[in-house]
């Protein structure tokens, strides 16, 4: 029987921004730990592209030096990073380079998820065994934060292209995870930093919703819920603490893999709450794996106390946490069993 703390741990999905085990990363992984996203910054986010002094020290024999002393350390666990065909490639140099949109966008979906399988089979090897793609939103208008970074702003092409990307990945013996439910179509505001609200209905949300489904149909092992507000809510409320969404997620779409939520400290996401107060809000409402960003990591101690704190006070129900720390665990079990090299 895992202790209230040590699951609390083990439902923290910490960015790192390098591939460097430091006595931060130690201290995680003692305590629980069972998650960690390899990150890039700003202006490689931006850009889409590593910088040459990370290509240069990242080097395949980093990575598999990495997974397997975080291995040793706590067991299996899941190591994560982005893989997208229109936005982030994390494992850039060390993986061959996916498909650019517009090439991807002309393949036929044999070919695309070939290709995706070629990519994803490199970077299983360098020991990272879930990928955060495929972006299934479906950008209909003004979209600050997703413009240019979607797959295709047709609802058929892109669920067939999440549907090869999913299958492919997932032939290579790794996870990928679906983002950003329930879709962002139209938004104006930078969720990070600002208070950013979808606008749409809810039946307007769901007409892009056959992208999500074919990336659950294919084998999706995760999906993020978004960062904004959504109106269509009652209560109006960001995607990664909403009851309502998480269980139209489960219930409709009939996804029964492992819930995350984008970053807790969005502007969006964390209103006037805590990081403590929005994670439990975040479990509470059916996520099961909850994103710190590395400028949020120092807290990690203090979202572990709210998510304790919680439970013993009877606002977060204990069968919550141990479910959502099992979901962690077993998708980090089963992918444990595929040998890396």
């Amino acid at each position: 029987m895992h202790s209230i703390e040590s699951m609390a741990y083990s439902v923290l999905f910490p960015v790192l921004l390098d591939v460097k085990i430091n006595d931060e990363v130690r201290r995680f992984l003692g305590s629980g730990g069972r998650s960690l996203l390899f990150g890039e910054t700003a202006e490689e986010y931006v850009s889409g592209r590593m910088s040459a002094a990370r290509l240069q020290c990242e080097t395949l024999e980093a990575w598999q030096r990495f997974a397997d002393t975080a291995t040793e350390l706590a067991g299996p666990l899941l190591l994560a990073a982005d893989a997208d065909i229109s936005a982030v490639h994390r494992l850039q140099g060390v993986a061959p380079a996916l498909p650019e949109p517009e090439r991807a966008r002309s393949m036929a979906d044999g070919e695309l998820e070939q290709a995706c399988y070629h990519v994803a089979t490199a970077i299983r090897t360098a020991g990272v065994n879930l990928l955060l793609s495929p972006t299934a939103d479906v950008v209909t208008g003004r979209n600050v934060w997703l413009q240019g970074r979607t797959l295709s702003n047709d609802v058929g092409q892109a669920a067939a292209m999440v549907g090869a990307y999913v299958r492919g990945v997932r032939r290579a013996g790794m996870a990928s995870t679906l983002k950003h439910f329930p879709g962002h179509p139209v938004l104006l505001c930078q969720p990070s930093t600002e208070d950013a609200v979808v606008t749409q209905s809810m039946e307007q949300l769901r007409a892009g919703w056959p992208v999500f489904q074919a990336g659950v149909e294919a084998g999706a092992d995760a999906v993020m819920m978004g960062p904004a507000v959504f109106a269509a809510c009652e209560p109006a409320l960001p995607a990664s603490v909403s009851p309502q969404l998480i269980g139209l997620l489960r219930q409709e779409l009939g996804f029964n893999g492992l819930v995350m939520t984008i970053d807790l400290d969005h502007r969006s996401v964390i209103g006037d709450l805590s990081l403590g107060e929005v994670a439990v809000a975040a479990l509470s409402a059916g996520a099961d794996l909850l994103l710190v960003s590395s400028k949020a990591m120092p807290e990690i101690a203090q979202i572990v106390r709210a998510i304790t704190a919680a439970v013993r006070q009877g606002n977060l129900a204990l069968e919550r946490l141990e479910a959502a720390a099992k979901a962690v665990a077993a998708l980090a079990d089963r992918l444990a069993a595929h040998v890396r090299r």
